[in-house]
């Protein structure tokens, strides 16, 4: 492998480009012609055959063909601030060289995930509970203390409270998308997308202007679990995408925990199958903690952090975890005053060591 000085990434570049155009499509044209160069040469009346013999979406390279070269279409990706990287390119992710119908490449926009780092993927519902939110947060906590990489597809409900919960504790996460790298969906997590963008990356194995199709994000979730070490599925109902993702990382090898919940919820339904069908039971991120990067990390961060604090500061942040605890709770747990409860955790929160995530609640961020 090599990191295509000689020119032949454009070329990959631009069919992977090509509207309307997927994995199956482009393996036809690759075996037929072998190089996307080559493709790209193709003559006309070669095309025109291909049709005759029932290739009947071949029209779209032909239009792709007359709309944009390949050194049109590289220089536009760059304008707009688009990488894109091969297959055949030394900096493709090694994790995605191990699975079963691998991008021919990829389009991306911040960076790709570091080869050196371990990279936990966190999925579950969008209509997610305030605890399985929480249970998320608290998982991409512990993977960025420990310089770890969250994965996620940034949507709404686990899936991004995930990603920014690692973002916002110092660590870098990377959004895979169900459509084209110049789309933000959910339009409502524009912000997450910006913060990926420069606090990781977000990638897409389609085309830049492609819509987020039905049928693209089933086929996007193989490389959620492709380009992590270990899939959790926080909430999950019987039929989700995260029950997909899920099945396509224990088909790559990869582990899958799941985190337990109560008989008949609608959201635990998933979570609790997988579990029936030899899921790892997530049990407390100190477990999930030593399966996936051992003892340390995580303590030295968390001591690190108390050697800072006055003794007053020390015993509030100690009574403070991932889920919220309320003003009330941390007066009976310190036996401090609600006055002095108030001053200490603003001063908490300006350094960013707490967040109020309703009125009157308080979850630590680190």
């Amino acid at each position: 492998m090599k990191d295509m000085a000689d020119g032949s990434e454009i070329y990959w570049a631009w069919l992977c480009g090509i509207p309307g155009l997927y994995l199956p499509h482009q393996t036809a044209l690759l075996d037929r012609y072998g190089s996307p160069r080559e493709i790209w040469k193709a003559s006309k009346e070669s095309l025109d055959a291909l049709e005759k013999e029932g290739w009947n979406w071949i029209g779209k390279v032909r239009l792709f063909r007359k709309e944009k070269s390949p050194e049109q279409f590289f220089e536009e990706l760059c304008q707009k601030g688009i990488r894109f990287v091969s297959r055949q390119n030394d900096k493709y992710p090694d994790h995605l060289l191990t699975i079963e119908n691998a991008p021919n490449g990829l389009f991306y926009k911040g960076s790709l995930p570091l080869k050196d780092r371990r990279s936990v993927a966190i999925v579950g519902a969008r209509m997610c509970t305030r605890y399985g939110r929480e249970t998320a947060e608290q998982i991409a906590h512990m993977t960025a203390l420990c310089g770890g990489q969250v994965i996620s597809g940034a949507a709404y409900g686990i899936d991004g409270a995930a990603q920014m919960m690692a973002i916002e504790s110092g660590g870098s996460s990377f959004g895979v998308l169900g459509c084209g790298i110049k789309k933000i969906y959910p339009p409502g997590n524009r912000f997450l997308f910006e913060q990926l963008e420069q606090r990781g990356g977000l990638i897409s194995e389609f085309p830049p202007d492609a819509a987020p199709l039905r049928t693209h994000f089933p086929v996007r979730n193989r490389l959620i679990s492709g380009l992590s070490d270990i899939v959790v599925v926080v909430e999950a109902r019987k039929r989700s995408g995260s029950l997909i993702t899920a099945d396509y990382a224990a088909g790559q090898g990869r582990d899958v925990y799941a985190v337990p919940g109560r008989a008949g919820d609608e959201l635990s339904e998933g979570c609790n199958e997988l579990i029936s069908q030899g899921a790892g039971i997530f049990l407390s991120v100190k477990q999930l903690r030593e399966c996936i990067f051992g003892e340390s990390g995580w303590e030295k961060t968390e001591n690190s952090i108390c050697l800072t604090l006055a003794p007053s500061e020390k015993l509030v942040y100690s009574n403070l975890n991932l889920h919220a605890r309320s003003l009330w709770e941390l007066q009976a747990c310190t036996g401090l005053s609600l006055s002095e409860l108030g001053g200490i955790l603003l001063k908490m929160e300006l350094d960013g060591l707490v967040k109020e995530t309703a009125k009157n609640y308080y979850a630590k961020v680190k």
